[in-house]
């Protein structure tokens, strides 16, 4: 017998479009839980309370929206067809309206604004007339007017230099509104033509030339992006005069409008073929935009959620939950990589100064941080390499140790072969300066392993796992 070794030199993301042959072994094909932006491999940190209470019951909790405004963070969503404020100082739930019919899967959408002097939150549903909430009073107020031609039963909203943008409008399924500029005695709650100059007027202009409803708006420094169901649109330039309707030439699968978030002026967005980006011209994919391809072939991205925290952007799906999103994808801008989260539902996510929270679906209230649980839940996590052969197919191996440097509680190693998982437990020394060591079972010509956590505990595992292994060409 002839004695090898081979290293794991660093931890990635997850990988599920190539075969597992040719993947790099410092990617996994099935993994949850886990983080490896710093090369290691850690379990992946949890959440804990944001608030003392939770959300009012009474339908179907959805989305989550973090306001900062003149009374301090507050955080608002919805629980049926019932708008509701929580304060993050007191925990306090009030009921801030009643929309008109339960939101649904076509969600609320939330866009803070200045009205004259004053700062409002607007509130998109697309079941009646908008409301705004200044932040500080009991309840909200409506939008507009039907005099201002302001009080459309819209679903999207977008600032764009400087006007309001709106769609959504189920008697005008594809048209696009806009206000006013503001300034003198204009606000943006005015959607009237302007006799002054047609400038500063307001208006509205139905995309396309059909009835194709538009899905979503979204606004980038120097267009905005108009999503119908069908196709895409773009509107360039900074006043109605010089207003461009252009259609944008790609291949893709729409998205939801929750779906897609901004970054550094890029407008990211999942689909259930991957991830794409808009580049500034026309939607594009990153070279790993299928690396989730199994994944998000077994989930729903009806009401799929994105947000942006960081460098990080994270989409909420639903895998087997019947209701709410069971599982986030993580995707590390700076890298490019995939991770994914699960054991917890997802309402809604909001990112606030930094800080990502969630509302579960049973109406808790969660911020991430330093936690080792989920909120008390214990963190199931694991990761599994793809197969590989140690350099040779033609080879039988009989693994003998696994050596690596690392720290925390002890972590299960179960090697796979023919068929046949072997657990074995790794325990780390109590120095940083010592290997740990565990001796590994399992003899065959291709192997897998799988490094799970034992009970919720957590550790690390440095970059270079070395695998030692005795090999012999065997004659069939």
């Amino acid at each position: 017998m002839a004695m090898q070794s081979r290293t794991l030199s660093s931890f990635g993301g997850m990988r599920q479009d190539r075969n597992d042959y040719i993947s790099s072994p410092d990617t996994s094909p099935d993994a949850c839980n886990m983080d490896t932006r710093d090369g290691c491999l850690t379990v992946a940190k949890g959440f804990s309370p944001a608030v003392a209470n939770q959300a009012p019951s009474g339908g179907r909790l959805s989305r989550l929206y973090g306001y900062i405004g003149p009374g301090g963070l507050k955080f608002l969503a919805c629980a049926g067809a019932s708008l509701y404020a929580c304060d993050s100082a007191t925990g306090a739930w009030t009921q801030l309206c009643t929309l008109q019919s339960d939101p649904g899967e076509r969600k609320v959408d939330f866009l803070p604004v200045k009205i004259g002097v004053k700062e409002y939150v607007l509130i998109a549903h697309g079941g009646g007339q908008m409301f705004k909430w200044d932040g500080v009073s009991a309840a909200a107020e409506p939008f507009g007017s039907a005099q201002m031609l302001s009080n459309a039963a819209v679903n999207f909203v977008e600032p764009y230099y400087g006007r309001l943008f709106a769609a959504g409008d189920a008697a005008a399924p594809a048209r696009l509104y806009w206000s006013k500029t503001p300034g003198d005695d204009r606000t943006i709650e005015d959607w009237r033509s302007a006799d002054a100059s047609a400038d500063v007027s307001g208006g509205f202009a139905d995309i396309g030339t059909d009835s194709d409803p538009i899905t979503g708006l979204m606004a980038l420094s120097n267009q905005l992006l108009i999503f119908k169901r069908d196709s895409l649109y773009r509107l360039l330039g900074d006043r109605p005069t010089n207003y461009r309707i252009l259609p944008v030439d790609a291949a893709y699968t729409r998205p939801a409008h929750t779906a897609c978030v901004r970054y550094a002026d890029r407008l990211y967005f999942l689909t259930a073929t991957g991830l794409c980006f808009f580049d500034g011209q026309t939607v594009r994919r990153p070279n790993n935009f299928r690396a989730l391809c199994r994944l998000l072939a077994g989930c729903s991205l009806d009401a799929c959620e994105a947000v942006a925290c960081g460098d990080m952007l994270y989409f909420a799906v639903r895998e087997s939950d019947p209701v709410y999103n069971d599982a986030v994808i993580e995707y590390d801008l700076m890298r490019g990589t995939f991770m994914v989260r699960r054991g917890f539902t997802v309402a809604g996510m909001t990112a606030v100064r930094g800080t990502l929270y969630v509302l579960t679906g049973e109406g808790k209230l969660e911020k991430f941080d330093d936690s080792p649980t989920y909120d008390g839940q214990p963190i199931r996590a694991w990761w599994e390499t793809p197969r590989f052969d140690l350099g040779n197919k033609h080879v039988k191996k009989a693994l003998g140790e696994l050596a690596c440097t690392g720290h925390g509680d002890p972590v299960r190693v179960t090697v796979k072969t023919g068929g046949t998982g072997y657990p074995m437990t790794l325990t780390f020394p109590n120095d940083d300066d010592s290997a740990a060591e565990t001796i590994l079972r399992g003899e065959g010509r291709v192997f897998r392993l799988r490094l799970e956590n034992i009970d919720g505990g957590h550790f690390t595992l440095d970059a270079g796992v070395t695998l030692r292994f005795d090999a012999q060409l065997r004659p069939e």
